[in-house]
């Protein structure tokens, strides 16, 4: 079954996302002193809250559910609370409200990836204005088809280059000189059950519909 695309007008009213990391933890049985691992296999959770619908977006929401076929489907999801970065954009109207069912922007971005990763909690990447803040702590970004949020705040350097933290750890390098996605990055996801179920009221409108999903990785 091919990956698609979470559909454009299919906009959550509430988006909660998060990183569920893989650690093991190993107790002294002498003292009790603890020692924590982090393992590879961190990966994002997300869930997504839809508010009263009319039968039109009702039935377009159940219709792409039906057709992930519960847990073996897979779909590309962006985090509907950050979707561009702060530098990637200006809105089209300076005066517009960015809210999650008003998003407008002229996006600006050409970063690539600098070279191969030495350490895979740091993102090498060049093609930046020279000596500018070009990410801040929380935003995201994609490369390589993972998607990743940047720890901390990442100036530029004066030949516009720049090494940005992020999380979780890369499972794969990207390649060199493949595209830093700014605009919309996207993680792999499915759903977290293979059931669903949306509740209609009279009038055949719906009640709050809550999808939970995680990402998937091979």
């Amino acid at each position: 079954m091919p990956t698609i695309d979470w559909p454009m007008d299919l906009t959550p009213s509430k988006a909660t996302w998060g990183l569920q990391s893989n650690t093991e933890s190993f107790v002294s049985p002498l003292n009790r002193s603890v020692q924590t691992v982090e393992r590879p296999g961190a990966r994002w959770k997300a869930t997504l809250e839809f508010p009263h619908m009319g039968p039109d977006k009702r039935r377009r929401l159940e219709g792409f559910l039906a057709g992930l076929g519960g847990m073996a489907g897979r779909f590309f999801l962006w985090p509907h609370s950050s979707p561009v970065a702060d530098i990637a954009a200006a809105p089209v109207d300076a005066t517009m409200a960015l809210d999650f069912l008003a998003q407008s922007f002229q996006v600006i971005s050409s970063v690539v990836v600098n070279g191969g990763l030495v350490d895979f909690k740091f993102l090498p990447t060049k093609y930046w204005p020279a000596n500018t803040l070009v990410m801040k702590a929380g935003e995201y970004l994609g490369a390589g088809g993972e998607l990743k949020m940047v720890t901390a705040d990442v100036v530029s350097d004066a030949n516009g280059q720049a090494l940005i933290p992020i999380a979780p750890p890369f499972r794969a390098a990207p390649a060199n000189l493949s595209m830093v996605t700014l605009n919309r990055p996207k993680a792999t996801m499915m759903l977290s059950a293979d059931e669903f179920a949306v509740p209609v009221m009279p009038g055949f409108i719906s009640d709050t519909v809550v999808i939970s999903t995680v990402e998937a990785f091979s």
